[in-house]
């Protein structure tokens, strides 16, 4: 694995400078708890049980477009605390809702056109936080060097992790606006400096399918060619990352 850090970029610096409190992004305690509790504070499926977003009967959590996309930035922001409470199921299972428009409309809620592009930034601003403080907290151990590389390690979150940039519909639809470009690239460089391979690999997706739109050629060369350079003893991941550079990736 490859755990080498640069020096962080602009926009890394800016996020931990932001103000990530609930104030902050304008947001109401309790409906930010509310919206905790809709997502990730659900019972595990057993047997042939599905998830619960499935149920027909239940009651959608009614917020608009840019309140999702304050919730979301106050989540990813704050996962590796807020979530701490929830298990890793429980976890997978909401940001699931929140990554697949299959699941849910949450997913166009920051290129609505009602969302001002600089809402829709601070969310993009807090996302590597998701990945670095929660996902990659709790996957650490779901990925050994050598293992193969799919969605099926670590179970509903080792699914989120590795499918978010395959599924997730925000960046194609928002891929044409430089910010959106800029904002996306630096959350994928972001993981790939993250010391756990499951989100190494989520990276390395997400550059692989949305390399095209990145715009970006030289600087993908560069990152992905510096992180196979770093890496040692993971043939499985270097082979992955070469793939990824070409945008070669299923």
């Amino acid at each position: 694995m490859n755990s080498k850090r640069s020096r962080p970029s602009k926009r890394a610096r800016q996020s931990e400078a932001q103000d990530w409190t609930l104030a902050g992004i304008g947001l109401d305690p309790s409906r930010y708890a509310e919206a905790l509790a809709y997502l990730f504070d659900r019972p595990l499926p057993k047997g042939q049980q599905q998830a619960w977003y499935w149920d027909d009967e239940r009651t959608e959590f009614d917020a608009s477009a840019l309140e999702w996309t304050r919730l979301q930035t106050a989540i990813f922001a704050n996962a590796g605390t807020d979530l701490a409470g929830f298990d890793d199921a429980q976890v997978g299972m909401g940001l699931n809702y929140l990554m697949n428009n299959g699941l849910s409309d949450v997913p166009y809620a920051a290129v609505d056109p009602s969302v001002p592009l600089d809402e829709s930034m601070r969310m993009m601003r807090a996302m590597p936080r998701l990945w670095r403080d929660c996902i990659g907290i709790r996957l650490r151990e779901a990925s050994p060097a050598g293992s193969p590389i799919g969605s099926a390690n670590g179970g509903p979150l080792g699914h989120v992790c590795y499918m978010w940039f395959d599924v997730w519909p925000t960046f194609r639809l928002a891929s044409e606006l430089a910010p959106w470009r800029e904002a996306c690239w630096d959350v994928l460089v972001a993981m790939l400096e993250v010391p756990c391979r499951a989100v190494q690999i989520a990276a390395l997706h997400g550059i692989g399918h949305s390399v095209d739109r990145l715009n970006r050629d030289a600087e993908v060369d560069q990152v992905v060619g510096a992180f196979v350079r770093g890496l040692t003893g993971d043939e499985a991941l270097r082979v992955y990352a070469e793939a990824a550079r070409r945008g070669d990736v299923q």
